[in-house]
């Protein structure tokens, strides 16, 4: 289950005590009975006791299985490539060699002689 702090709460430890910080906390659960809280309290260096609540998150068992086909998908592309498939960068990427390889021995700003004469 994931965590994800959705409230903080701030008390002054000289105006509240802790027996009102724990009916807050329970009228804040009662609140939101449905979901499972985790509490953290903690006292500051000012003098302020943070209560934090973290709500868990359920996962779903349809989240469980698209994640699982996900996986097998890519597994699938994998095996796809392994087989001799190419992808899309591949066949970019022979690309471009056979064009460097085609113009190698050509230098740019020469021409090409033909050793044929040709007049106006």
């Amino acid at each position: 289950m994931v965590k994800q702090k959705i409230i903080e709460n701030y008390f002054d430890s000289k105006t509240y005590t802790n027996q009102e910080i724990m009916e807050n906390i329970e009228e804040t659960k009662k609140e939101f009975s449905e979901k499972q809280v985790d509490i953290n309290i903690s006292l500051n260096k000012f003098g302020v006791y943070v209560v934090t609540y973290y709500f868990k998150n359920k996962e779903n068992f349809l989240n469980k299985v698209f994640i699982k086909i996900k996986k097998r998908r890519k597994n699938k592309k994998i095996m796809l490539l392994q087989e001799g498939r190419k992808t899309r960068e591949d066949r970019k990427k022979e690309k471009i060699k056979e064009r460097l390889e085609k113009y190698s021995g050509n230098v740019y700003g020469k021409y090409k002689e033909t050793k044929t004469y040709k007049p106006y």
